[in-house]
């Protein structure tokens, strides 16, 4: 009788292989013989599912990022709408040590794309993803009432954006600084600025 082969189970075991190599030795470790040889699988095995390392790099970042941007719900208004706004914000910060590690994949992914055209699509999709989580935000702020009517949406986009990006790589290069405490605090205040709360 045949062995039945859990795929998802496999590609599980070669995501968390080959992000455990990128993240001890580096991303020109993480070579299809390498993340074989670590996971116990054949080249041959691994190459049934990749053919190559942007291709592997390209799973690992459906398997930690596209998984959890799935989850994120865009937010909607209630009572207390610059909560809503915050926690918006907060799914998308590395505020738990499996959100660290998805931000640790998504920069060593932002990084490759810049030289991998392989990779530019993925890269354009996610952080459109980001663009438009934080022009909901902001939708949300200004159904209302919150937003000053001269606000420039489009501008104001784009900065919350780059908060959001520029929180996840500080907190990954200074976690000492940037606890989770203090990146809600970070957000909280940014969100009370655009609404001019003092």
């Amino acid at each position: 009788m045949p062995k039945i082969v859990d795929h998802e189970e496999k590609r599980k075991l070669i995501a968390e292989t080959a992000w455990r190599i990128i993240e001890s030795k580096g991303i020109e470790h993480a070579s299809i013989r390498a993340v074989a040889a670590a996971a116990r699988l054949s080249p041959g095995a691994l190459r049934h599912y990749f053919t190559t390392q942007d291709e592997l790099l390209m799973f690992i970042v459906d398997y930690y990022l596209t998984r959890g941007t799935q989850r994120v719900e865009y937010p909607t208004i209630g009572s207390l709408p610059m909560e809503a706004a915050k926690e918006a914000l907060l799914t998308l910060l590395p505020t738990a040590p499996d959100k660290r590690t998805a931000t640790g994949v998504w920069w060593v992914f932002a990084i490759r794309s810049l030289t991998s055209a392989a990779l530019q699509g993925k890269k354009d999709e996610l952080t459109d993803g980001l663009h438009g989580l934080t022009a909901a935000v902001l939708e949300l702020l200004a159904k209302a009432g919150l937003l000053p009517p001269t606000l420039d949406t489009k501008l104001e986009t784009l900065r919350l954006a780059a908060v959001v990006e520029g929180l996840t790589i500080l907190a990954l290069l200074r976690p000492e600084l940037y606890t989770p405490e203090t990146i809600e605090s970070i957000v909280r205040r940014h969100i009370e600025e655009l609404c001019g709360v003092r």
